[in-house]
């Protein structure tokens, strides 16, 4: 009987693992489109047009290309970790914790060491917060579930 109740168990847990994987997979594509329209997005023309302030487009044109690079890394290995969970791979744990550390690096330089911070939108901070607790998530399941 204890074999029949694990056999039953097993699929659930599978089921909303893989569900869980599948979010997270378009939870950081998503990221790395933020990522590229960030990266590519010409500041001054931004400016002018209104759409950012000038302290804001300032502080997006004084990025440097490793604090980019953090992003696209978190963003990336965030995504393969994501089709890791889905495959229950032992080394989803490896990507969640480089796409972890990446993200910490990143919002710690816009946040910390660039003096920027305040040049930024509110609802960035709010972002930067959720991009934190997510990948932190992540990371925790995949220590549990892999």
């Amino acid at each position: 009987m204890n074999t029949t109740t694990t056999l039953k168990a097993e699929p659930s847990t599978s089921q909303w693992l893989k569900v869980v994987a599948g979010i997270g997979a378009i939870w950081y594509a998503f990221g790395l489109l933020q990522f590229w329209l960030a990266f590519s997005l010409d500041p001054n023309a931004a400016v002018a047009a209104g759409d950012i302030t000038a302290a804001h487009g300032a502080a997006i044109a004084a990025t440097p290309m490793f604090a980019w690079l953090c992003f696209a890394v978190a963003s990336g290995a965030g995504l393969i970790g994501s089709i890791l969970l889905f495959s229950r791979s032992t080394t989803t744990k490896i990507a969640f914790g480089i796409s972890l550390a990446s993200a910490v690096i990143y919002y710690a330089w816009v946040y910390g060491l660039s003096g920027t911070g305040g040049d930024r939108p509110s609802e960035e901070l709010i972002i930067a917060v959720v991009v934190g607790v997510v990948t932190l998530a992540f990371f925790l399941l995949s220590l549990k579930k892999t």
